[in-house]
């Protein structure tokens, strides 16, 4: 979690934004990794899912919390922008 407070990130329309690059670098991990997971096009191991969460200084309880608040439309929407 030290890591973390060195994690690159700007504000976008009240949104805090994350770089792909300092994800990676505090989750040690592959920025192409970073990008396919966050992007849909594959689906993470939990380790990784759980190094990416906490390396964007978020719980797994904040995780748990937007994942179940995300509708079945939401699904069927981003699956419909995606086909």
């Amino acid at each position: 979690m030290e890591r973390g407070k060195s994690l690159q990130k700007d504000r976008k329309d009240n949104k805090v934004v994350y770089s792909y690059h300092g994800v990676a670098s505090n989750a040690l991990l592959r920025k192409a990794t970073i990008n396919d997971t966050l992007n849909g096009i594959t689906s993470p191991k939990a380790t990784t899912l759980i190094s990416i969460i906490e390396a964007m200084e978020f719980t797994m309880t904040d995780f748990g919390k937007e994942f179940d608040g995300i509708s079945d439309e939401e699904i069927k929407a981003y699956l419909n922008e995606n086909a």
